[in-house]
């Protein structure tokens, strides 16, 4: 077996090292759906809203690869108890994967509290992404933080 020349080694080491590590040009780093419907969860906790029933759903909105928001993850909470004649909405909620930051949507209402910033904090580090690079991906969205 022929031995590999110098050069030849030399530009291998660089492009295994790439393929190893992740390419150059991969998406950034993102929470999974379940991860993000677990938020939804500690957030509806939080609001005092019960979903653990058997009447009551947490569903995720995007489907069939198309977001309901662009860029983040959607999740609509309801409950269809039998002794009503509807659906009971409680609303739907956008989350960030990249931050975890969550919103209703229909309010344009963002929930901030110790146990959620905590949560978000862990998601940031993991993710490599700060508020600024998120607000790019708010402003598409109509619904902003206000400080």
């Amino acid at each position: 077996m022929p031995e590999m020349s110098a050069r030849r080694r030399f530009l291998t080491i660089p492009f295994v090292f790439l393929l190893l590590s992740g390419s150059a040009f991969a998406e950034p780093l993102t929470i999974s759906v379940g991860e993000a419907k677990s938020l939804v969860r500690v957030v509806l906790r939080h609001e005092r809203i019960n979903l653990s029933s058997r009447y009551c759903e947490l569903e995720q909105l995007d489907k069939y690869g198309k977001s309901f928001v662009a860029d983040y993850y959607s999740f609509g909470a309801s409950c269809d108890y039998p002794n009503t004649a509807a659906t009971t909405p409680f609303g739907v909620y956008v989350v960030s994967p990249r931050t975890g930051d969550v919103w209703e949507f229909n309010r344009c209402q963002f929930f901030e509290f110790p146990e959620l910033r905590r949560l978000q904090r862990n998601i940031m580090h993991r993710t490599h992404t700060t508020e600024a690079s998120e607000s790019q991906y708010r402003e598409r969205t109509g619904c902003t933080k206000t400080p």
